[in-house]
């Protein structure tokens, strides 16, 4: 299939929570306009959540529905992602707050340019994330979810 020139076609991953509670990454392909930043608009493509056609096959977003995507950056291999406060308060706990990095992580790094991911918040490099803490003090890589 031949996508036109002024589209692109984005690997985004989404959740799924199954029947009996487990949460798997769902990977989708998205047709998108294409812009100046894919990496930014892939994101804010995860914070909006899955369109319906991605829902009816059981896609769904654990990131903070309020948080936004402040800066997109991509530098020797590492996208520098600053969100706003939102981003750090995840209603699902440490399941959720696992599943909205790997949602980030697995999407960015779906770029050829992308190896690993700095995720910051408010343009403020954290340790943790989250209440329970879970580790965004370095950079994140498909690696970091085992």
């Amino acid at each position: 299939v031949t996508v036109p020139v002024t589209q692109m076609n984005i690997k985004l991953f989404f959740m799924n929570i199954d029947s009996v509670g487990s949460v798997n990454r769902k990977e989708v392909t998205r047709t998108m306009k294409k812009s100046a930043s894919p990496l930014a608009d892939a994101i804010n493509a995860l914070i909006s959540g899955p369109i319906a056609d991605e829902e009816k096959v059981g896609c769904r977003s654990l990131i903070p529905a309020q948080s936004k995507l402040l800066g997109a950056t991509v530098s020797d291999g590492v996208a520098t992602l600053n969100f706003s406060e939102e981003f750090e308060f995840n209603q699902y706990g440490v399941e959720g707050t696992l599943g909205q990095l790997q949602q980030i992580v697995y999407t960015a790094t779906a770029f050829p340019t992308v190896n690993s991911v700095q995720i910051l918040v408010e343009g403020d490099k954290k340790e943790y994330l989250g209440s329970e803490g879970v580790w965004i003090g370095t950079p994140l890589s498909r690696n970091s979810f085992k």
